[in-house]
Parts: C-alpha cells; sequence; structure tokens
C-alpha cells in the first residue's frame, strides 16, 4: 500500500539515467488503463508535497484514454510508423552493464567502444552518448569536433575503468589487469532527419584510434493545432545585472464536449509531459532559488503538467515515487486553428526571471511538450492522441554599456531614482555635515551591486563651497535602495546643497541619461573669532609676566609666599611608601604565577593575542594595497575584523559571514554603532569579491578597520 503522507518541501537532483532522453519509440511509458474519461485518483493528502529529481528514467507519457476505435489498449500501444520496438527495462540495463564492465586486457590492442541511449528521438530531444577508450592506462579525452556539424555537445563527466586482479591457483599467483575511461556526453540535434553521429577518435602512443559511427533518426513532430508550446522572453537584448522573464506557454485545444473544463483534467492519471532546459540556467545566467520557484507551481489535484526529472518524495516500499504535477494554468487565448477557424485555447505558462552576469549571446530552449491530448470524442468516450510538439528556442543577447562612459556614470542600468538628504541643516562654517545620497532602483532595473559612489567634487558649486572630506564612501544596500553617505565641511557662511546629478544607462533608448536630486537648503552662519584669552590654559589677567625677588626664593607668579607648602622629609610616608612597595610585590607575584597557569590555557591564550594578530593582518592589508593588490587586501582587512571576533569569542573564523558575526557582537557589550560598522565593513568585502567594484574603496575600508580593532577589542574583553 502506498502511504501519501508527505515531508518537508524539499528539491532533490540525483543522478540521470543514461536513457532518460528516450524518445517515445524506446521510452519506458507505462501501461494504458482505459476507461471513460480516464478521470485518475486523487492525493488523500492535503498537505503540499515534497519534490525531488529521480534518477530513474521513466516518464508519466500517456493518458488512461481509450484509442478512437473505443477500445482499451494494449500495455505497450503500437508505435508510430518508422518505429521499433523498445528493449524492456531490465534487459536493456543489462546490456549497457555488461557493455561497460566488459572486461578488457592490458594486452588487447587499444579500441574505442560507443553507445547512444536511442535510435531514434524527436527534434529538441537530446540523446546520452558514451564514449569508452579501452586498453589504454591513461588515455587523452576522446575528439568529437566530428560530430559538432550536426549536434550540440555537453559533457557529462568521465569515470576510470582501470582494475588489477589477482588469482591463487594452487600457489601459483597470477595478476590480471584491465584498463578502461568511459567518458559521457549528451548530444542535441541541430536538425532532424537522419543523421550519421560521426566516429570519434583518440591519440593512443603517437596514433590514433576511432570508434565506429551511429545512427539517429531525428523526428519532426507532425503539424497538429491540439498543443502548441513556444518560448517568448520579456526583452531580445539586455544589458548585464539587467533581469528579464522567460515563459514557456503551452496553448492547449478545449474538450470537445465541454469547452470551459479544463482539458488537462481527464489525463490525470497520466499528464503530459513538459522537457525544459532553462529550469537550469545556463552558464552566465542565475536565477531565482529552484525550489522555491517550483514549489509555488505545484499542483493540489494531480491535473497539470509533470516536468524534467521532479518527482515527489513519499514513503513507499513498493513504488518508485511519482512524478511531480505542476499547475501552470493561466487563462484563454484565442487564435486560429489549421483549419483557419478560431479556437479559444487553455493557456498555460512556466515563467522564471534570469539575470544576466556577463555580455553574450543565451539561448533559452527549445522545449518540448509530450504525452497524450484529448482530439475528439468516440461515443461517449474522449479519443486520445499521443503528440510531442517543440518549442523553438528564444535567443538573448546581453550586451555590454558601450564607451566611453561619462565621468559621473555611477554603474546603474535601466531606471532609478535619486534623492538627497543632510544632518545638520544648521551649522557654522568649518562644521562637518552627513550629506546622504539614496539610488533607488526600479523594477527591471540592473543590481544595486554595480552602483558605485558618484565623484561629488565633478559638482563644480557644491567644490566650490563645501570641502569634500570622504570623495569615495563605502555604499548600503537595503532593499531596492542604495546609499552613500559624504563628510563635507561648508568653507563660507550662506551656502546650501545644490542640485546633485547621477549618469545612469537607459537600455531602452541605449543612451547614458541624468537623473538629478533636488537641492538641500542649509543655514550656514560665520564662525564666531577666538581671542587669545578664549584659549584654554591662557594666562589669567591677574597674574605677572615678571619674576619677583623673595627672601624665601624667586618664585614666578607668587605674590603671596604663604602660599608654598613646608618641604620637610615626611618618615611616616616614607614608611608607608615602603610597605606598599612590599605590597605591590607580592601582588606581582600572584599576577606572575596566574599568568603561568594560564599560559597553558588555549582560549585564553587565543583572546590575548587577538588584537595583535589583528593588527599584523592589518599590516599585511596596507603591503597588499601597495603592491596595486586591492582585492587582496580587502580580504586581509576581512580576516583582521573576522579573526578578532571568532579568537575573542572562541568560535571558529573559516566561513563566518557579515551576519554570523554580527550575531557574535550582539551577545556582547559592543556598541550598536560598531557593531553596524563592522556589517557595513564585512557586506562591501563580501560584495568586491563579486565584482562590485568595492575594491577602489580598499584605503578607507583599512582606517575604518584601524579605528574599529582597538575598540572592538576592549568591548570584547570585558564582555568575556
Amino acid at each position: 500500500m502506498r502511504h501519501a503522507h508527505w515531508t518537508a518541501i524539499a528539491l532533490k537532483r540525483q543522478r540521470r539515467s543514461p536513457n532518460r532522453h528516450r524518445a517515445r519509440r524506446t521510452h519506458n511509458s507505462p501501461p494504458w488503463e482505459g476507461g471513460v474519461g480516464g478521470v485518475g485518483s486523487r492525493r488523500t493528502s492535503s498537505a503540499r508535497p515534497v519534490l525531488r529529481q529521480p534518477s530513474s528514467a521513466g516518464k508519466p507519457f500517456a493518458a488512461e484514454l481509450p484509442t478512437s476505435d473505443g477500445r482499451c489498449p494494449p500495455p505497450h500501444p503500437p508505435l508510430p510508423k518508422g518505429g521499433s520496438y523498445k528493449v524492456p527495462r531490465l534487459l536493456g540495463a543489462l546490456l549497457l552493464f555488461l557493455f561497460l564492465a566488459a572486461p578488457t586486457h592490458a594486452d588487447d590492442e587499444p579500441e574505442i567502444a560507443v553507445e547512444a541511449g536511442a535510435t531514434e528521438i524527436f527534434v529538441g530531444e537530446s540523446v546520452d552518448y558514451l564514449v569508452e577508450v579501452r586498453n589504454v592506462k591513461t588515455p587523452s579525452s576522446p575528439d568529437l569536433s566530428a560530430l559538432r556539424k550536426d549536434f550540440e555537445i555537453t559533457s557529462l563527466g568521465d569515470e576510470s575503468r582501470n582494475q588489477s586482479s589477482t588469482f591463487i591457483i594452487n600457489g601459483r599467483v597470477t595478476q590480471q589487469s584491465s584498463f578502461g575511461h568511459v567518458y559521457r556526453f549528451r548530444l542535441t540535434p541541430k536538425r532532424a532527419g537522419h543523421l550519421i553521429i560521426a566516429a570519434p577518435t583518440a591519440k593512443v602512443d603517437g596514433g590514433t584510434i576511432s570508434g565506429r559511427a551511429l545512427e539517429l533518426n531525428v523526428v519532426a513532430p507532425d503539424p497538429q493545432d491540439i498543443v502548441i508550446p513556444e518560448i517568448k522572453t520579456s526583452r531580445a537584448r539586455v544589458y548585464p545585472t539587467q533581469p528579464f522573464e522567460v515563459t514557456l506557454r503551452v496553448l492547449v485545444r478545449p474538450l470537445p464536449d465541454d469547452p470551459d473544463r479544463d482539458p488537462l483534467t481527464p489525463l490525470r492519471r497520466r499528464p503530459p509531459h513538459l522537457d525544459v532546459k532553462w529550469v537550469d540556467p545556463p552558464a552566465g545566467l542565475t536565477g531565482e532559488d529552484k525550489g522555491r520557484w517550483l514549489q509555488s507551481h505545484l499542483a493540489d489535484n494531480g491535473v497539470g503538467f509533470t516536468l524534467n526529472d521532479f518527482t515527489m518524495r513519499t514513503i513507499s516500499f513498493f513504488e518508485g515515487p511519482p512524478a511531480a504535477v505542476f499547475n501552470l494554468a493561466k487563462g484563454r487565448e484565442t487564435r486560429n486553428g489549421l483549419d483557419g477557424h478560431p479556437v479559444n485555447y487553455f493557456v498555460y505558462e512556466l515563467q522564471r526571471t534570469l539575470t544576466p552576469d556577463k555580455p553574450g549571446t543565451y539561448t533559452l530552449g527549445p522545449a518540448l511538450a509530450k504525452g497524450a491530448f484529448v482530439s475528439g470524442m468516440d461515443g461517449n468516450s474522449y479519443a486520445a492522441r499521443r503528440l510531442v510538439a517543440v518549442a523553438p528556442a528564444a535567443t538573448v543577447e546581453v550586451r555590454d554599456v558601450p564607451s566611453p562612459r561619462p565621468a559621473s556614470y555611477c554603474g546603474g542600468i535601466g531606471n532609478y531614482r535619486v534623492s538627497v538628504s543632510a544632518r545638520p541643516k544648521e551649522l557654522r562654517v568649518g562644521d562637518p555635515l552627513t550629506l546622504a545620497l539614496n539610488i533607488e532602483r526600479e523594477k527591471g532595473s540592473g543590481s544595486l551591486d554595480q552602483i558605485s559612489a558618484p565623484d561629488l567634487g565633478a559638482n563644480s558649486q557644491l567644490a566650490a563651497d563645501f570641502e569634500i572630506v570622504d570623495r569615495d564612501p563605502t555604499g548600503r544596500s537595503e532593499g531596492n535602495v542604495k546609499q552613500f553617505e559624504y563628510a563635507l565641511r561648508p568653507k563660507r557662511a550662506g551656502v546650501s546643497i545644490p542640485a546633485l546629478a547621477v549618469t545612469v544607462f537607459d537600455p531602452d533608448r541605449e543612451t547614458f541619461s541624468e537623473i538629478a536630486a533636488k537641492p538641500v537648503a542649509l543655514t550656514v552662519s560665520a564662525g564666531s573669532r577666538v581671542g587669545a584669552g578664549d584659549l584654554v590654559g591662557a594666562i589669567g589677567g591677574s597674574a605677572t609676566p615678571k619674576i619677583q625677588s623673595r627672601a624665601q626664593g624667586i618664585f614666578q607668579n607668587i605674590t603671596d609666599p604663604s602660599e608654598l607648602s613646608d618641604e620637610r622629609v615626611p618618615v611616616g610616608v616614607l614608611a608607608g611608601a615602603a610597605a606598599g612597595s612590599w605590597l605591590v610585590a607580592g601582588c606581582l607575584m600572584i599576577v606572575v604565577s596566574t599568568r603561568r597557569r594560564k599560559s597553558g590555557d588555549r582560549v585564553w591564550q587565543r583572546k590575548r593575542s587577538a588584537q595583535r594578530v589583528a593588527e599584523r593582518k592589518l599590516s599585511e592589508a596596507r603591503k597588499e594595497l601597495a603592491e596595486g593588490r586591492s582585492k587582496e587586501a580587502l580580504r586581509a582587512v576581512r580576516s583582521a575584523l573576522v579573526g578578532l571576533i571568532a579568537d575573542m569569542r572562541n568560535i571558529v573564523a573559516e566561513g563566518l559571514t557579515a551576519s554570523e558575526a554580527d550575531a557574535a557582537l550582539k551577545v556582547t557589550s559592543v556598541s550598536s554603532g560598531d557593531r553596524a560598522a563592522v556589517s557595513r565593513l564585512l557586506e562591501t568585502i563580501e560584495s568586491a569579491e563579486y565584482g562590485s567594484g568595492a575594491a577602489a574603496e580598499a584605503p578607507t575600508m583599512i582606517d575604518e578597520a584601524a579605528r574599529l580593532i582597538p575598540s572592538l577589542a576592549r568591548a570584547l574583553e570585558r564582555g568575556s
């Protein structure tokens, strides 16, 4: 009995089976179970299921519908024209195992053996391709350049098959060695037709050995208007860090007897399948967490599509995990069918947001929709038609921001808003003020990580009215806003913050544009003049600068000799001092004894040397910076701060993130200001690792770390 008990939400990918991409003629389709309407059983649990990706090659492929003649189909339905019967799964696995495990001996001639996972596939599908180089101890990778004309090739890794066996028979020792190396590839045909998988070659001992060529029939789907898949992107051309949406849309013709009912409902027992390549984005593109993204699409009633290799994680001792079913219903859309008449299709969509990391042209697709779909009525039952429909691939071009770029360009790509605030607004000439410049990202714009601090010195009016103390501050991101705080000092009275402009790149018009913030009014008054009498430590007016002569001696600024004290030696005080010195000596002996005892305490020693180690790492950071290695300098700064916190708190420093460091400081007596400064520093350094441009701020961050380390050490010492 199957227990439909769903556990915690998770997404798991197992090793793919070499036979996973078989076409319908070699696919391990489950037996059809006839029945009017094909209404399948419902899940007995209302809890959300758990996703996982299995190693099984089997796919739900056919619906439980009767054939057009009203009869239930056999366990293995007849194959379409040009097809061939499949090999049973167990026998096929056994043959593949024998192929890979066949012994090869060191004294045999080198050879190449090849095997394809299928002999016939549909356009858009892929086939697994195995190449084994035998009787060579350390072979070179096979050359597949001859295949690239008709196939896209993806490497799936390789595995050594070298073995050595020792036999002892009647006291006689015999040793036998065999050598082999298996290389796995995935081939995706570039066109339909009867293709030849060209023979691979390999270099062995200065010579060349070849394998054998294989035939592969790539079938183009038949024209039909029952199911229509297509891939669309929100933008055909984007720039790095600018997100875009890619969407797979599947249009399915409504049921002939009930046009308002979901046409996938009768297919619940054997849902149709989608094969979507960009579920795992190609290199250079990143997407949201796959688990959370797919979890939101899971169907509760079993009506929908299965997707790639995702299955449910269930507690069952007798059956494999069922395929995960995704509810992708989006609405309706009317378009003409093959006969020219309008059809109000049901629309299903799978959409994902992707963000490019670097320029290039990226191919998304193709995608396949395959399975049995309702094609009409046969009496009181639905007639089923097995279909494979291909959605052509869509391409997205990722361009780099053109050069030359304006000096005020801050790295933004897309639409942003900028605002400015200042505090305090009432001050005197020379007093410091903090200018906060906020850059807010709008939807569809590039990442805030690419935004760098604008150079306020480029604004001639601001540079004339204010001394810019900090020209390149560290930015801090919160949500869709990145803030930079500058330190300014007004040079004269009556000045204010002028309108400040920042340049960004507009990807729609492909031009640079300025965004400006409103001016900020200040009340700056003139500073008061300071006289000599206002100086700390100045001589008061009653004092005299003359040196006066007295019988008791010469005294400066003394008008009354009675102010002088008795200078006779106090014997009692000296005796007390001597006793005190003995007491101090005893205390020192106790301290020395305690120190010796603690010298064996590793935790105490770690705390004692924490500040010294941190300052040494900071010196290394300055040395790296002087030699032009900014990123290495930032790593040393991070190591100094994280190491200090870890040593004082007796925790492991390796892998300590900014949030974990802040959590460690939160339970100590470190001030909130120092905690915030440490978090900003560590977050900025972590951003620099991903090319955010923060490496240019290394000198400022080294100085900030040098200020923080003594304060942190004192606070952590009190807290321990």
